[in-house]
């Protein structure tokens, strides 16, 4: 059987805290919407994406962690939302870092091993995309990541230490295509921006475009906004964007009547409005997909160099 190759987005910083789950779930639920089968990798040792964000349980990034030793198959866990399949995370992939360590004596190529599990993955399921998440310090494991994906796309909030995250991520960046990985850079988010403030925020946009400089790569035009009250549902209630927006209407259409029948257990919803924040990820999930829609038209023969 064949197959289309892997199209896999890392998204990726060596900083916590900036974005990368969230970007992660939101565009893989909504790029799963339209039909089109979507995978997760969950690469990260705190699995926020399984756990908190999609809800599911997992096994804790035993098979991940597996996958990456030994190139044992790889079996994700089916339709945790429609046509959205998911390769748990969690605490067994600490131990990821210490076979790293014995690496060269053991014989253990994590990146190759990487390659050859998703690929037979991608043979046995035609994914049309796989999502990437990863940790902020487990450098090994984002060596591995970087030497095996396609794309990569780096969320930053417009702090120095963040900023400097993508610093860092960038060195690492060069190094692993310097050793051959075909990994590209799609571009940098800003992530967690107030939209009024204008002058901060072009501000931030000249600082990432001074990072980029020279590496072939524009900032993405769209801006995820902070949005604390949606945050806090998008996790305490595991939904993604359009499901919070969902759910935030019926919160809205049943609000008197929980207020007089004070309904036992319902959790209070924090969002009143949260569309502005879906409509931030529908954005940038068209630029990532347009974006990499023109990496591979310009190297399809014929396509536009």
């Amino acid at each position: 059987m064949t197959t289309q190759p892997l199209r896999s987005v890392l998204v990726a910083n060596q900083k916590g805290g900036v974005g990368k789950t969230s970007i992660v779930t939101s565009v893989a639920s909504m790029v799963a919407a339209t039909g089109r089968r979507v995978l997760i990798v969950d690469a990260d040792q705190q699995a926020n994406a399984t756990v908190s964000d999609l809800g599911v349980e997992g096994d804790g990034g035993g098979a991940l962690s597996m996958a990456l030793q030994y190139a044992q198959p790889l079996a994700p866990l089916k339709d945790v939302r429609p046509n959205l399949d998911l390769i748990a995370g969690g605490t067994a992939l600490a131990l990821v870092g210490a076979a790293a360590n014995t690496a060269a004596h053991s014989g253990i190529d994590m990146r190759a091993n990487l390659l050859q599990v998703m690929s037979a993955l991608q043979e046995q399921e035609s994914y049309d995309l796989v999502l990437v998440d990863s940790g902020p310090g487990d450098a090994p494991l984002l060596d591995a990541l970087l030497g095996s994906c396609t794309y990569l796309v780096v969320p930053t909030k417009d702090d120095d230490a963040s900023l400097s995250g993508v610093e860092l991520l960038a060195r690492r960046y060069l190094r692993a295509r310097r050793d051959g990985a075909a990994i590209e850079l799609l571009g940098v988010v800003l992530f967690d921006v107030n939209p009024r403030a204008t002058v901060r925020n072009r501000e931030a946009m000249g600082q990432i475009e001074d990072l980029l400089e020279g590496s072939n790569a524009q900032p993405f035009q769209t801006m995820i906004r902070s949005d604390r009250a949606a945050a806090v549902d998008l996790r305490t209630r595991h939904l993604t964007p359009s499901e919070l927006v969902a759910a935030a209407e019926e919160h809205q259409r049943t609000r008197i009547q929980q207020l007089r029948t004070k309904i036992a257990g319902e959790r209070r919803m924090w969002s009143r409005d949260p569309s502005g924040l879906a409509s931030d990820y529908q954005l940038l999930t068209r630029e990532i997909l347009q974006r990499v829609a023109e990496r591979e038209t310009a190297t399809v023969p014929g396509g536009v160099a």
